[in-house]
């Protein structure tokens, strides 16, 4: 399995990350077009997250911006805005969560929250895992739950590092 990105040296294009002109509260909510190449047949369902390591020394932890589970395996071309105009996959929550956050971030919690680096380009990790079956996840899950949902059920899976710049 791999994934393919349309744009050039896995560079997120503006549209999609800090510099967007679609925005919420200053965050980029569109989501960037990705492909998954040689989803194994047996595959009933795909789910990925896309998180911000280089966060660590920055806020000390790694910032997690899209988590999703429940997509048919059949979907590999993933459309540009996938996280706000798809219904049908199970959305799940990124690091706007945070209850050490002063700013209401509510209406933002579940979906894509597009590369925001502070200090200097990071790198986000995107991981595709192809699976048995459908996860038993409820709507707005966290990636602890879906890390925990995955054991045992993961067919194959493919990771590619995006650079957000600063």
């Amino acid at each position: 399995m791999k994934i393919c990105v349309p744009f050039k040296n896995h560079i997120i294009p503006d549209a999609y990350a800090k510099k967007a002109s679609e925005t919420n509260k200053g965050y980029a909510v569109k989501s960037f077009p990705f492909e998954i190449i040689d989803v194994p047949e047996n595959a009933k369902t795909l789910a990925w997250t896309l998180v911000d390591y280089d966060s660590i020394p920055v806020c000390g932890f790694a910032y997690i911006h899209w988590t999703v589970a429940n997509v048919p395996a059949d979907v590999t071309v993933i459309s540009e805005d996938f996280a706000r105009q798809d219904q049908k996959h199970l959305k799940g929550k990124n690091s706007l969560v945070s209850k050490f956050l002063t700013t209401d971030y509510s209406d933002m919690y579940d979906g894509y929250l597009g590369p925001y680096p502070p200090d200097k380009d990071h790198h986000y990790t995107l991981i595709v895992y192809a699976l048995e079956d459908d996860l038993s996840l409820d709507a707005g899950f966290y990636l602890n739950e879906l890390l925990h949902a995955i054991e045992g059920h993961v067919i194959a899976q493919a990771q590619m590092d995006l650079v957000g710049r600063a």
